[in-house]
């Protein structure tokens, strides 16, 4: 299940204070598929919960519980 979460809250939470891309970056991330995440109306969300896959299965399942 995906979690969602709004770009500019993404973008707070997970790079230090001045040093994130723009929201413009994000979203052209999201469009050309290189950031997990989805458009909705016209607002962006990026997908959180694919982050940090490694692309083994029980890696995942562990880390994401």
């Amino acid at each position: 299940m995906p979690k969602l979460m709004k770009i500019s809250a993404f973008a707070e939470e997970y790079f230090a204070k001045g040093s994130a891309p723009t929201v413009k970056t994000i979203r052209t991330l999201i469009d050309d598929g290189r950031l997990a995440g989805q458009r909705i109306g016209d607002l962006y969300y990026v997908d959180v919960s694919k982050l940090h896959k490694t692309g083994n299965k029980l890696v995942d399942q562990v880390l994401s519980a």
